[in-house]
């Protein structure tokens, strides 16, 4: 009886989260939803997909038949489902097992093959000339290892590696650490093996590397060659601009920059490039072109506040049927139809289609979605959905939410990324359980996909990142995106410490991770712009928003 009551109140408050007036339709919001591979062979690819393939795998006692059957489905290119399926099921041979876990001095009684499963690159740094000429001479069948560890047996690692071919050079920089690159390649490399690098497909990776590594200053300085090199990207050209800038050269990082404009084909990319030939030009010009952007991002709208010009395609609100919308917004597959079907073919008959399908507040977002692109972004919503719900925090928590829920998700309760994130605020399935914990709540992953319970839970973990970084929305933005410890490091590396001539905008660039860099910078427009919507009477400008940029660490 109490198990039949329990299982009652769990239902009710699950209808409860959802609507005071509805009860979801939904399959797997249902009481005891299990996915199957009938249900699975019922679904399109696609990241969605792929998440409940996982919540599949996740089963107990599931048959390794099956659960190939299901990994079979999936899209074949996410890592967490490959990585899962092979924890739980894939094997490695006894024999690899052997040779991964062996010491040094257990390989040396082993074959060739052996040594080659286990003796890694970063081992072979650490032995003596001794073991490295032993290991040398049992390694004629793998000639690339012999001849790498011949190179690290050398008196010149450095001559006789830059002498090598550019796979090899490649191999060394990247699977030898930090500390290897400091010691023996911070030199000023010859031009001739930069220009190879540069046509290597992993060339912006070894940017990275390079340039977010202040120990690198020789290194960094061999790249200024690459000023002239119309070959390169627009996003390679920038980054080549800010290690010229790093090393005080404003005339070379002015030709990245420009360079990198002229390459460049997404419209963020292109104010992103015009801003920094502002920066290190000062000249006004710049400014202007600038501020005729179409797109509200923090280049545009600082200049736009430095010329006192208003931005003119913000839009807050919407006009809606207000008549109940049949759309079930908690399904992923049925709103992954609507991101199809929008993709093309965007006209005014199609339009209307989704004027008549989202007709209510719960479909929202739906609707300024579909309309961003069908205004081809040249007109950006700033909705505040979800009002019963984000009205009852403070208003710098309410900022917050919609300035990351709005990047995260545009407000869309049934998202799922790529990595299993959900909901409106996109929380990974490993925080949204820590959190359930911490609030003495029963688990089900599926109530993620309702914004009274995403937004709870991510509300949660805003308070958690506010304490850690001082309400700063600029490191809670990093902190929520890449992790508090990620962003704890790339902080305590000396960014936004000083006052210099381009800071915090260097700063900025140089937060080691791509998405995490290019993701503050959005929510930091989102909080700026509604700020002033929701929190009129307190306006702030960039330019305070910009000052207030210091380190806590």
């Amino acid at each position: 009886m109490k198990k039949q009551l329990f299982s009652l109140t769990a239902t009710i408050l699950l209808n409860l989260s959802i609507s005071a007036n509805e009860i979801s339709t939904t399959d797997f919001l249902q009481k005891d939803f299990k996915v199957t591979l009938d249900w699975l062979e019922q679904k399109p690819k696609s990241y969605a997909k792929d998440f409940f393939i996982l919540q599949y795998l996740n089963q107990d006692n599931l048959s390794f038949e099956n659960a190939k059957i299901a990994y079979e489905m999936g899209n074949g290119t996410n890592a967490t489902l490959k990585k899962v399926f092979n924890d739980k099921y894939k094997k490695t041979a006894p024999i690899d097992l052997k040779c991964y876990r062996a010491t040094i001095e257990e390989l040396k009684d082993e074959d060739s093959k052996c040594i080659a499963l286990g003796l890694s690159l970063k081992e072979a740094l650490q032995l003596s000339k001794k073991d490295l000429e032993f290991f040398i001479n049992k390694l004629d069948p793998y000639p690339t290892l012999k001849y790498d560890l011949k190179i690290i047996a050398s008196d010149d690692i450095y001559t006789n590696l830059i002498n090598s071919d550019i796979k090899r050079f490649s191999r060394f920089f990247f699977d030898l650490g930090s500390n290897f690159r400091i010691k023996v390649l911070n030199k000023k490399l010859p031009p001739e093996l930069i220009n190879k690098l540069s046509k290597e497909k992993d060339f912006e990776r070894f940017l990275r590397y390079v340039v977010y590594d202040k120990n690198l200053n020789n290194l960094q300085k061999s790249l200024f060659i690459l000023k002239d090199d119309k070959s390169l990207t627009s996003s390679t050209n920038f980054l080549l601009g800010i290690n010229a800038v790093n090393n005080n050269d404003a005339k070379i990082a002015y030709n990245f920059f420009f360079n990198s404009f002229n390459k460049a084909y997404l419209r963020i990319d292109k104010d992103k490039a015009l801003f920094w030939l502002y920066l290190v030009t000062q000249n006004n010009s710049f400014l202007q072109e600038l501020s005729k952007s179409w797109d509200n991002n923090i280049y545009t709208l600082y200049a736009k506040e430095l010329l006192d010009i208003k931005p003119d395609n913000l839009i807050y609100t919407v006009d809606l049927k207000n008549t109940k919308s049949s759309f079930d917004i908690y399904d992923a597959f049925k709103w992954m139809e609507v991101v199809e079907d929008t993709k093309k073919n965007l006209d005014d008959t199609k339009l209307q289609k989704y004027y008549d399908i989202f007709t209510d507040e719960d479909t929202l977002p739906h609707l300024t979605f579909v309309l961003e692109r069908y205004n081809k972004y040249k007109t950006q919503y700033y909705i505040t959905p979800f009002r019963n719900i984000i009205k009852n925090y403070d208003v710098y928590k309410q900022v917050m939410i919609y300035s990351i829920a709005r990047q995260e998700s545009h407000f869309i309760p049934s998202s799922i990324s790529f990595s299993s994130a959900q909901g409106v605020m996109q929380i990974m399935p490993f925080l949204s359980l820590d959190i359930s914990k911490k609030l003495n709540e029963n688990y089900n992953i599926y109530e993620q996909f309702i914004p009274n319970k995403n937004i709870q839970y991510g509300s949660f973990h805003l308070d958690t990142l506010m304490k850690q970084f001082d309400n700063n929305p600029l490191f809670i933005a990093y902190a929520y995106n890449g992790g508090a410890g990620y962003t704890r490091s790339q902080l305590k590396k000396g960014l936004f410490k000083e006052k210099g001539k381009f800071e915090p905008f260097l700063s900025m660039e140089m937060i080691s991770f791509n998405e995490t860099r290019e993701y503050g910078k959005k929510v930091l427009a989102n909080y700026y712009i509604y700020n002033n919507y929701l929190n009129s009477e307190n306006k702030i400008s960039l330019s305070t928003i910009f000052e207030s940029l210091v380190s806590p660490y």
